[in-house]
């Protein structure tokens, strides 16, 4: 559900916001304004379903907000302010506003609001609603195979679902990858859809991709060319929302820094892989990380922590520890293997050059759980074992 905040009051962002990321019934992507006039335009690049608006401010201009705002059928609009009074009340709704909430906000009438929204849709009268998932890869520590992992596990649902249906997107806004690992030459860039992210469709979009022999469609970023200019997050946010409406998964690997970039892909995002390593300078990191995401709301069923290069050499931490000292579970555990280091140094994926390995298996696996799929477990060289052990950390 694509939630959208307009308020110029950091207090009421924050309630509704701690609110929607609580809510367990839907997975919520919410975003936030400022400002009556940014609030439209964001409204229509991201096509928000349930809009809450704060009329503290400019009564007179939140009430025509609210006319344009509603025009867009099964849309919910929810006005708010800090005292209400009946008359208000009566034009917030004969402006079209299906809600009236208090402030200070509660969290049970937020949920109130969401789960009408949810009805609405779920009754055909709210947009047709996204059958694509997005999938995020952070960590806040470079150098732990984060872009790895992402490509693999692009390769594996490519495997599992056809070319044309997934998508991966190089987000790392500072030192892009994606291309040099694929071996791929594109003609056109991340920066393209960025110049053209108001207009941009599933068709424009398709056309700025390129195809990888996999089937793949990867849009990718320039370290030529950086766009001289940090992305915004309106427009990264634009084109990862058509992107989900245009194939069945979309990835996207991202630059190693909790900003507010990575936090609001984050929020569009389905799914979130967590990677890090069991040494202790990057279990310190996902500490940090997963205490901060818990603060925001997300909850574990959002969050895989996946263990990559796992070793059982004296010294490396055990999964069962890492779990315990995160307080988070690692629900998957990704082997050390050299193949991964031979194949990107050839522009392939191990996949591709290594599918017998055990490492191949292990992305196999991961993509099995984002799809939730069952993996067929064929006697295939021990397969069934050494899948067992990947997901158990026993490797």
């Amino acid at each position: 559900m694509r939630v959208l905040v307009i308020s110029a009051h950091e207090t009421f962002r924050q309630q509704v916001q701690s609110a929607c990321l609580r809510f367990t019934e839907a997975v919520v992507s919410l975003r936030l304004a400022d400002t009556v006039g940014q609030g439209l335009e964001l409204a229509h690049q991201i096509e928000a379903e349930t809009i809450f608006l704060d009329l503290t401010r400019n009564v007179e201009a939140g009430l025509l907000a609210i006319e344009q705002l509603a025009e867009v059928k099964g849309r919910l609009v929810a006005a708010s302010v800090d005292k209400i009074a009946p008359d208000l009340i009566t034009r917030a709704i004969r402006a079209g506003a299906q809600e009236v909430l208090a402030q200070p906000v509660q969290d049970d009438e937020v949920h109130q609001i969401l789960r009408k929204a949810v009805r609405l849709q779920s009754e055909g009268g709210g947009p047709a609603r996204r059958q694509g998932r997005l999938i995020v890869t952070y960590s806040s520590k470079g150098g732990v195979g984060k872009t790895t992992i992402t490509v693999n596990t692009a390769h594996a649902l490519v495997q599992a679902l056809g070319a044309g249906h997934v998508a991966l997107v190089d987000a790392n806004t500072q030192s892009p990858n994606v291309a040099a690992m694929l071996d791929l030459r594109p003609e056109h860039w991340l920066r393209d859809a960025v110049a053209e992210y108001r207009r941009i469709d599933p068709e424009m979009l398709r056309g700025f991709m390129t195809e990888h022999s996999s089937g793949l469609s990867v849009l990718a970023h320039s370290s030529d060319n950086p766009l001289e200019l940090d992305f915004q997050e309106d427009q990264l946010s634009k084109i990862l929302l058509v992107a989900n409406g245009t194939y069945d998964f979309t990835l996207v690997d991202t630059f190693p820094i909790l900003s507010s970039l990575n936090l609001a892909m984050m929020d569009l995002a389905d799914h979130i892989l967590l990677v890090t390593e069991a040494v202790v300078p990057a279990i310190r990191s996902a500490r940090h990380n997963l205490q901060m995401l818990r603060q925001a709301g997300y909850s574990e069923s959002r969050i895989t922590v996946v263990i990559n290069r796992y070793t059982r050499f004296r010294g490396n931490v055990p999964p069962d520890l890492v779990a315990e000292t995160l307080d988070w579970p690692v629900e998957m555990v990704l082997p050390y293997d050299v193949h991964a280091t031979i194949a990107a140094n050839n522009g392939k994926t191990v996949i591709d050059a290594f599918p017998n390995q055990r490492l191949a298996d292990g992305f196999r696996l991961l993509a099995a759980r984002l799809t939730g799929e069952v993996v067929s477990l064929r006697a295939r060289d021990g397969w069934f074992d050494r899948g067992r052990r990947l997901l158990l950390g026993r490797i």
